[in-house]
């Protein structure tokens, strides 16, 4: 149990420090947001897991047309991130950094794949870069 405490307070810390440029001043609030954090990194690597299997077992997916440099494991994850794209108000944004429970979506975008050894590995991120941090959150 006082593993997972700690690697639940390792989400929460993680997630306190992310902020937005357009609300200075105000950073998520790991806490309150922990469950939500928690499942998306959860769910990535379920879903990575599916579909490494797949692919293991009807073989590597093509290259996609206009997007020849990219692999399929770059697209998977520009998949999972292109679900969080949309606009939201200053004063929606602020809601959700204040009293919500999920992060916002650019939030749930960089705190999930800088979780992912996978993700940087697929994008060659430097170790100790943003979105390859040294020390990673993995829950589950």
């Amino acid at each position: 149990m006082e593993q997972y405490q700690a690697r639940v307070r390792c989400i929460v810390e993680q997630y306190n420090q992310y902020g937005l440029p357009q609300l200075a001043g105000y950073n998520v609030h790991g806490f309150n947001t922990q469950g939500e954090n928690i499942a998306d990194n959860g769910g990535l690597r379920a879903a990575l897991r599916a579909y490494r299997r797949h692919e293991a077992r009807a073989g590597r997916a093509s290259l996609l047309p206009g997007l020849p440099s990219h692999t399929p494991t770059q697209l998977f994850f520009l998949g999972f991130a292109q679900i969080w794209c949309g606009n939201s108000t200053t004063g929606a944004l602020k809601s959700k950094m204040v009293e919500g429970v999920h992060s916002p979506n650019k939030i749930r975008v960089i705190g999930t794949l800088s979780n992912s050894k996978e993700f940087s590995e697929a994008w060659k991120c430097p170790v100790g870069s943003p979105m390859n941090p040294e020390h990673k959150c993995v829950l589950w």
